[in-house]
């Protein structure tokens, strides 16, 4: 079916009243529509006494409150919709009266030229008072604008009007379609072209065509580069609405040309509009007068069908089970301007599911109908109650072949119920472990599957159950009679039953037998992770105890910790488990710690075993704590050159612990000393990496742990003068070393002079240690020096050690 939803036939009349609203510009956009032997006609007034013609003059700021005209309809012409329409400056007074009848705004329109100039218009649907009142004059009263036209007199945009659209039935006419767009769009020297496009048209035959407009404040006196344009041509209609002058002030209908500030035309289309037609796009120019339209109406000749459709009987499926049913139905041409075409199609639904499919016999004129059946299968999808669907010009995928006048009436439902058996599904076999003598059954988990809106009963036989007898009274709590025992259900609703049965057997099985031990000694350090290790045993059992079983730990009823066993542990097997967790500080000192295997936290288990009453254990518990380390000493070295040094960090033990139980342990920094990992591996010989540099420790005992930490720093020693060396390339004592020297004091200055005095050689940090060999003086040889005694001046250039050290060296190879 096409959509279209504002179509109606020649009998029904849908006008869309929307709730008040004001927005900067309305698009004109299609309003309503009236098919059948239809035309319209207009009458209004103006509220202004003289067109606007700039400057001053008192009738340019003047503007009346009310108006009249004059409305009456020829014979045999019949009201069958009236459309208020008033209009003016400003943002809008929306409460009029109509002959005395107050009417309120049903619809607002707006139009915003600039920010200081807005126009308004507004709806009301007076039908109803139009029908009661008949030909006559009318006067509608109460728009009062007086208090906002002074602002516009200054751009000569100053006025205010009112208008009805009448749309009668003659039934002489031929069959045409009147359609109604309203909005508020304009053009000005601001916007100087318009386009409008005006669809949802159904045009068969263009003889008569006409169009219609209710426009508002154009002047006859400016007429610049003015026309109106259907589908690209300049329509006119003479002389009082000449080709570049059509918004004049004018009235089509009385021949008027006194409608200062407003329009009320129409014009012959019958060339401009052709049939098959769909739409049209009407063009509005103009470089200087504000024009604005406000409505549009077109009378296009139309000729279309109306199928719709009837559900008369349906029978069938009166046995539980039956899907099969008949369907008695109707197709209709009742409203409608044209004849229905045969073979138009019918398709049938079971909610949304198409279940079936037909179409006309017969070409149904006007008025006419036509009756048919059809035989349904309903699918085993559908449930017993749905609705059973007909819709005529429906091709089973929602989609019509024909048009009509009316889309939106194809269709027709009714709610249909099916005897249907209840369904069974999952219905399952029960059994029960033989542990403790005799078992009870709760027979509701084998129908555990079936839909509880059924009625369930259990019986001890198949005829009990058949004959709706002996139900068993307390069927969650049954003891069986006979091993195994065959119990017969009856699932019934409203409609049906059925009967079905399973069997309950009692079965020596395998059973677990969980119990759970606390490994002991349990200590707990205050402010530190928690760790339970524990293990899980199944020892007096006759099967597996499955992995998943949980595990719960508690503390004074309040639960601490949850586990479960990873494995599935054997008979006379266990599993070590351990979990860790952050005791709150509101746990005393000493408390008791309570644990319990298949246990969910409530405690109720999941696993069925031997022995429900051996699942906890308890284990007293306490909490204890280690001093902080306190202030640390520094450890000092002597500089080895470039403020490294050696340190035997161990000189710290003796500060830190007393008891030859603890552990110390020192680390580079703080996170690894918490965590425990990468201690330095040779405390005893380490070497600093930065001077001075954080040293942290970590002392362990039974139950906590604290971390502490000192600095290790470097300092400059007196150097090590050696009485001699023997610079004979053994690569022993081959040169002058003199230790803690070199990369320490870097300023330090060395002299070696000869027996009688004489200067032999200088050096520095740069130049090492003294090799035997000279390097200035008057003997000044580059090899060494002979065998014997020489002397050294040693200044260190350091403010700790400001003398000189004096001495001899004997060289000797």
């Amino acid at each position: 079916m096409r959509f279209h939803p504002l179509l109606i036939n020649s009998l029904c009349i849908i006008l869309l009243l929307c709730p008040v609203f004001l927005s900067a510009q309305d698009d004109v956009s299609l309003f309503a529509q009236f098919n059948g032997r239809y035309d319209y006609l207009a009458f209004g007034n103006t509220m202004n006494i003289a067109e606007n013609t700039g400057g001053n003059p008192p009738a340019d700021c003047v503007i009346l409150t009310e108006s009249s005209a004059d409305y009456s309809l020829g014979i045999g012409q019949t009201p069958v919709a009236a459309l208020l329409y008033w209009a003016g400056v400003g943002t809008g007074d929306l409460d009029v009266e109509l002959n005395g009848t107050p009417i309120s705004a049903q619809r607002v329109f707006s139009y915003q030229l600039s920010a200081q100039y807005v126009y308004f218009a507004a709806y009301a649907d007076v039908t109803d008072l139009i029908v009661a009142t008949g030909p006559g004059t009318y006067t509608l009263s109460e728009l009062d604008l007086t208090s906002e036209i002074q602002n516009y007199c200054t751009n000569t945009t100053n006025f205010a009007g009112w208008a009805i659209n009448v749309i009668y039935q003659d039934l002489t006419l031929p069959l045409n379609q009147v359609n109604v767009f309203d909005g508020l769009e304009g053009v000005s020297a601001v916007n100087n072209e318009l386009n409008i496009v005006i669809d949802n048209l159904l045009v068969l035959d263009n003889e008569g065509a006409k169009i219609g407009f209710t426009a508002w404040e154009g002047d006859e006196s400016l007429a610049n580069n003015e026309t109106l344009q259907i589908n690209g041509n300049i329509i006119s209609n003479p002389p009082l609405n000449p080709a570049n002058n059509q918004f004049n002030g004018t009235n089509s209908f009385t021949g008027n040309s006194d409608f200062y500030n407003m329009d009320l035309d129409f014009y012959d289309i019958e060339n401009n509009i052709q049939p098959g037609d769909t739409m049209a796009t009407i063009t509005l120019t103009s470089s200087q007068d504000l024009v604005m339209i406000n409505n549009v109406i077109t009378v296009l000749n139309t000729e279309l069908p109306d199928a719709t459709i009837s559900i008369d009987n349906v029978f069938g499926a009166d046995e539980c089970g039956d899907r099969d049913i008949t369907v008695e139905y109707t197709v209709y041409n009742v409203n409608s301007t044209d004849i229905l075409p045969a073979n138009t199609p019918i398709a049938f639904y079971a909610n949304t599911t198409l279940v079936g499919q037909a179409a006309t016999m017969a070409a149904l004129p006007i008025g006419g109908s036509e009756s048919g059946s059809i035989d349904l299968s309903i699918p085993l999808s559908i449930p017993p109650d749905f609705e059973l669907k007909a819709f005529v010009d429906d091709d089973g995928g929602g989609q019509g072949v024909v048009q009509e006048l009316n889309e939106d009436n194809n269709g027709f439902i009714i709610d249909f119920h099916l005897l249907a058996f209840p369904v069974i599904p999952g219905l399952e076999n029960l059994e029960l472990c033989d542990v403790v003598g005799t078992e009870l059954f709760d027979l509701t988990q084998a129908t555990s599957l079936i839909d509880p809106v059924n009625t369930i009963t259990y019986h001890t036989s198949e005829d009990d159950a058949l004959n709706d007898i002996n139900p068993i009274v307390n069927p969650t709590s049954y003891q069986n009679v006979s091993n195994p025992e065959t119990i017969w259900i009856r699932v019934s609703n409203p409609d049906c039953f059925v009967v079905d049965s399973f069997e309950i057997e009692v079965i020596p099985c395998p059973l677990p037998d969980a119990t759970i031990d606390i490994l002991e000694p349990l200590y707990a350090c205050r402010g530190r992770e928690f760790t339970i290790h524990y293990v899980v045993f199944n020892l007096e059992s006759t099967g597996p105890l499955p992995a998943g079983t949980p595990i719960t730990f508690y503390i004074d009823n309040v639960i601490i910790a949850q586990s479960a066993t990873q494995n599935v542990i054997p008979v006379d097997g266990s599993e070590e488990g351990s979990v860790t967790l952050d005791l709150s500080p509101d746990i005393p000192d000493e408390f008791l710690l309570f644990a319990m295997v298949d246990d969910v936290g409530n405690g109720t288990g999941i696993v069925e075993e031997l022995n429900e009453f051996n699942n906890d254990n308890d284990s007293y518990t306490v909490f204890g704590s280690i001093p902080p380390l306190g202030t640390l000493p520094d450890l000092v070295a002597c500089d080895e050159g470039f403020n490294m040094a050696t340190f035997d960090l161990t000189e710290q033990n003796e500060n830190i612990s007393g008891d030859p139980d603890d552990l110390i342990t020192y680390y580079t920094n703080e996170a690894d000393a918490i965590a425990g990992i990468n201690p330095i591996q040779d405390p005893e010989n380490y070497t600093n990496s930065i001077d001075p540099q954080r040293i942290y420790v970590r002392l362990d005992n039974i139950i906590c742990f604290t971390v502490g930490f000192f600095n290790i720093r470097t300092e400059n020693c007196p150097p090590f003068i050696p009485e001699g060396f023997s610079p004979n390339e053994d690569n022993i004592n081959d040169e002058f070393e003199i230790s803690g020297l070199l990369n320490v004091f870097e300023n330090f200055n060395l002299k070696i002079y000869s027996r009688e005095g004489n200067l032999i050689y200088e050096g520095g940090n740069d130049d090492g240690f003294w090799s035997g060999i000279p390097n200035t003086g008057l003997l000044y040889r580059e090899q060494l020096v002979p065998v014997g005694t020489y002397y050294y001046v040693l200044q260190l250039n350091d403010s700790q050690y400001p003398d000189a050290y004096l001495g001899f060296v004997y060289v000797n190879y």
